[in-house]
Formats: structure tokens, C-alpha cells, sequence
């Protein structure tokens, strides 16, 4: 935030901040600077580097404001990886009916060989079922 501003009063005020001392006093600033060892010149580098910084912030922040404005308008990401989940999930469904049947077949051929294999009740689903050929499986209510 702070850099912001500063960056902002350069760019409306760009000498009010480059701390210049009235004409009398600048001979005294100067003395007592080279006397803790920094220069004038020292002190265009230290505003240059906090300028640079300021710049550097502003800009970083602007790009993300950009990129931010810009977001609802993007292509959305690919679904191919949920499309890709999706078909191996379907795929282990149909596989696991496929042995869960297998091994009904084979349980009633040990108890019943030689005999048609009837229809397999389904397993997840409770509700009323049709068969299209052949009979339909008694549910346990009719067969009482």
C-alpha cells in the first residue's frame, strides 16, 4: 500500500519527495552525511533502489489485477482427466457384474448341475424390475 502511494506522489509531485533542503542548509546536510560516510551520490542510490522497488511492487500488482479481470472470460480447464475417471469407474462396474455373475452361475451349477442358470436378482436395486424374455426372479414377498 505504502508503495503505491509513494509511487503515485512521484508521479503527480515528482520533486516533492527527493527531500531537497533549502539552499543555506544544504552545505550543513552535506557535511554532517559525509561525516556518518554517506555521499549525496549514496543517497540517489538508496531513492533509485526504493524507486525500483516501488515499480517492481506496482507492477507485480498490476499484473494480477489484470489476470483477475480477465478470469470469468476464460476458456474453462479441461474435463478430461473427470471424463477419463468416469469411464474407468463405468468400465470397473460393468467388469465387476460381469464376475459377481460368473460366480452366481457357478454356485448354482454346484447346486443344481445340468440345470438353466435363472435370472440373477440385482443386487443394489430393491424397487419392481421387468424382464423382457424369460421370467421374472419371485421376490420373497410373492413366493411366501
Amino acid at each position: 500500500c505504502f508503495v503505491n502511494i509513494y509511487r503515485l506522489t512521484l508521479r503527480l509531485f515528482p520533486n516533492s519527495l527527493r527531500f531537497h533542503a533549502p539552499p543555506g542548509k544544504q552545505q550543513i546536510q552535506n557535511s554532517a552525511n559525509v561525516e556518518k560516510g554517506e555521499s549525496s551520490e549514496m543517497q540517489g542510490v538508496w531513492s533509485q533502489l526504493w524507486r525500483k522497488y516501488a515499480d517492481y511492487k506496482y507492477n507485480k500488482f498490476e499484473r494480477f489485477a489484470v489476470w483477475e479481470m480477465i478470469e470469468p472470460y476464460r476458456r474453462p480447464k479441461t474435463f478430461s482427466t473427470l471424463i477419463t475417471i468416469y469411464v474407468a469407474a463405468f468400465y470397473t462396474g460393468v467388469v465387476g457384474a460381469a464376475v459377481t455373475e460368473q460366480i452366481y452361475k457357478e454356485k448354482f451349477w454346484e447346486e443344481h448341475p445340468g440345470k438353466t442358470v435363472p435370472l440373477m436378482k440385482p443386487v443394489f436395486y430393491r424397487g419392481p424390475w421387468r424382464v423382457y424374455r424369460g421370467e421374472a426372479i419371485a421376490t420373497d414377498a410373492s413366493s411366501q
